[in-house]
């Protein structure tokens, strides 16, 4: 498949129908997100990330399910206009990769319910796709289930092999050891290493925020860009480019607001 043919593809119908979900997966209300006084040893109410991720199979599994049905069924309807950024993103690297080959392996390092391998599909149909997710237990056991065709690993062996891309997707905020785990996927991949949707500012760094959701609260990173380009570099790979993918919400008491950004790498 020729990279012209691949990025005809880009944007189906279906993809505008989940534009409106997805953005609002993206911005929770702004009473949500505050700097963590702490760091990585502030106190969680309501029980922490465990309690957090519990709650989230249960909410996304239904998105998920609508999602899979839609790229079945190949949905024509135009429900929005809203942006898709992060979708259009996400296929344009996945055409990078699939150039001149018969098959791609993919690495989707905290890869939900596999909703990634459903985009992929609807990307690139024609594309012979091995596709891996990440995951905590609990999740990767939902995903199973929902996805079959995915191949679901719940530690960081899936690391010491190799794969055409290695993908983030909003998902390094919640690595406390985010830097060891990207010198790690650098040396995963044999062509690009891609961050979706990672929270960044560029004058201050690196810091941590709570988020609350139904009364359970969750830590994670926002990331200085310059420290993420610096360690993913020094681990041998070069940025190649660099994606907006959109407004962040508001993070009280924040010393510097931050934006969703997407970095593309490549050996």
């Amino acid at each position: 498949m020729t990279l012209k043919r691949v990025v005809k593809t880009i944007v189906p119908p279906l993809l505008w129908n989940i534009g409106r979900a997805w953005k609002q997966r993206l911005m929770p209300s702004t009473d949500r997100l505050a700097v963590a006084p702490r760091g990585w040893n502030t106190p969680l109410a309501g029980g922490g990330n465990e309690a957090y991720w519990t709650r989230f199979i249960s909410r996304e599994r239904a998105w998920c399910e609508r999602l899979i049905a839609r790229v079945r069924a190949d949905d024509p309807v135009l429900a929005s206009d809203d942006a898709i950024l992060g979708y259009l993103a996400f296929g344009y690297v996945l055409a990078l990769a699939a150039r001149q080959q018969d098959k791609i392996t993919v690495l989707d390092y905290g890869g939900n319910l596999g909703e990634y391998y459903w985009i992929s599909k609807a990307l690139l149909p024609g594309v012979n796709l091995e596709y891996h997710c990440k995951e905590l237990p609990a999740v990767a056991a939902a995903g199973r289930d929902l996805t079959p065709d995915v191949i679901w690993h719940t530690d960081d062996r899936c690391l010491d092999d190799t794969y055409d891309l290695v993908l983030f997707s909003a998902s390094l905020p919640y690595l406390q050891d985010w830097q060891a785990v990207l010198r790690q996927a650098a040396g995963a991949t044999r062509q690009y290493l891609f961050l979706a949707d990672t929270p960044s500012v560029r004058e201050v760094p690196t810091y941590v925020i709570t988020q609350r959701s139904g009364g359970v609260i969750t830590i994670g990173y926002l990331f200085n860009r310059s420290e993420i380009v610096d360690t993913v570099q020094r681990a041998g790979l070069r940025l190649i480019r660099d994606f907006t993918m959109g407004p962040h919400a508001p993070v009280a008491n924040a010393p510097e607001q931050p934006l969703y950004a997407g970095l593309l790498f490549a050996r």
